[in-house]
């Protein structure tokens, strides 16, 4: 498995974290737009410095294939159980989960990386667990 980690200022601006501008002589902080549609798979952001006009816009590198594997599901699922930052294993970006309406009262949430667009939707407890 090839890992090509995500740029910082993609996981500062997904964190809206500060990120420092790269213009020549200037390290003031940009200001960072989300400027992803809702239907996209990957986010961007429109980084733009008030003080030397410096901008770049910063995409995610849409890579859904392989998919995310049982074990590096396993390992995503367990960071966010333990409180710590769950990361794709394909880029080192932060993992969001999201809590899904389920109407049969069972923990269902979808997990995205919003650099690779790699995505999984899974119940909580997984079947096997409640043997």
């Amino acid at each position: 498995m090839t890992t090509i980690k995500a740029p910082a200022a993609f996981v500062q601006a997904l964190h809206k974290q500060p990120v420092r501008c790269e213009g020549v002589n200037c390290s003031s902080i940009v200001e960072v737009t989300d400027i992803s549609q809702r239907v996209d798979q990957v986010k961007s952001f429109q980084l733009q410095c008030a003080s030397c006009f410096w901008g770049k816009v910063i995409t995610g590198s849409l890579q859904i294939d392989p998919p995310w594997d049982e074990g590096s599901l396993m390992e995503i699922t367990e960071e966010h159980l333990l409180h710590m930052e769950p990361v794709c294993p394909y880029d080192l970006a932060p993992v969001q989960f999201e809590s899904l309406p389920n109407p049969r009262r069972r923990a269902r949430y979808r997990m995205t990386c919003w650099y690779c667009g790699r995505q999984e939707e899974l119940d909580w407890p997984p079947e096997e667990a409640k043997r």
